[in-house]
């Protein structure tokens, strides 16, 4: 089954413009539309798989996580990227957090919160898929639903590229800031479907992601998103290995074959543009209540 709808869940909007058609390149090649909102310019992916028809393309063959897979020169770039990111989250999260007991939503096998753990964090985790869970050390506690936690705060709540696969984006967004200590700091990672090589790509940008990512988001609709749910965002922080990476993938679905040197080309071009327009193909939003 699909969803189908005709009004921005974010702003109310009911003014949803065509925009652009995505391939499902990590897929079965299957094609999705997206619909933007002209009023705070989220793009969404619509129609789209309902919670129950959309895990298939989650456990096809042909698709992984970008960190699952092993092998290969990309796998090994991501995987030097990955430790460089965590430590970069790390600094980030000392600059703006008093407190170190740390949620992250969204938290896959637990990498992150087992480094996090080794930096004298109470750390603990929420993670929908069963076989993600089976992965993370006994050491970290970890539930399936965010409703499962019990009602104690949490100084600082991650969301690294997760907020863009959630159906329910409000009742999420919500129930994460309810989570927030009064003087907690919610970091939450997006791709920015307005970057260079996000406009450079079109079509083949894999950010897009579909259908597995249901909103596309621009900083004006992060914004709308935060005031709407009752935050405020202090600061943005870019990812620059994101740019190279989604290049990488970009060029294989645009042609065809792993245009290495065309890829890190248009990484550093984007990061080198964004440095003038703040428009990186990812970034980290510091919100707070």
């Amino acid at each position: 089954m699909t969803e189908q709808f005709s009004t921005c869940r974010i702003c109310s909007n009911s003014n949803l413009k065509e925009h652009l058609p995505i391939t499902d390149y990590f897929g079965e090649k299957e094609v999705f539309n997206t619909a933007i909102c002209e009023q705070c310019t989220t793009v969404y992916t619509v129609p789209r798989p309902d919670e129950e028809n959309i895990i298939k393309y989650y456990k096809s063959n042909s698709y992984k996580s970008h960190g699952d897979k092993k092998g290969g020169i990309i796998d090994k770039l991501y995987s030097i990227a990955q430790q460089r990111n965590f430590a970069y989250k790390h600094k980030l999260i000392n600059k703006y957090s008093f407190g170190k007991n740390l949620l992250d939503y969204g938290c896959g096998a637990g990498a992150f919160l087992n480094h996090m753990q080794t930096k004298g964090y109470k750390v603990s985790g929420v993670e929908p898929d069963a076989d993600a869970r089976n992965h993370i050390p006994s050491n970290i506690p970890v539930v399936s639903d965010i409703s499962e936690h019990s009602k104690s705060k949490f100084d600082v709540i991650t969301s690294y590229h997760v907020i863009e696969h959630v159906h329910q984006l409000m009742e999420t967004m919500n129930a994460l800031s309810d989570k927030l200590d009064r003087n907690g700091v919610f970091h939450m990672a997006l791709p920015n479907y307005k970057s260079w090589d996000a406009q450079h790509y079109g079509e083949h940008w894999a950010g897009y992601d579909v259908p597995r990512h249901l909103y596309h988001f621009s900083q004006k609709s992060v914004h709308t998103l935060a005031q709407k749910t009752g935050l405020n965002i202090v600061a943005t922080h870019p990812l620059v290995f994101d740019s190279y990476y989604v290049s990488l993938l970009s060029e294989e679905y645009r042609t065809g074959s792993k245009n290495y040197i065309r890829a890190f080309k248009n990484g550093f071009v984007s990061n080198r543009k964004a440095k003038h327009t703040g428009e990186y193909s990812s970034l980290i939003y510091i919100l707070t209540k």
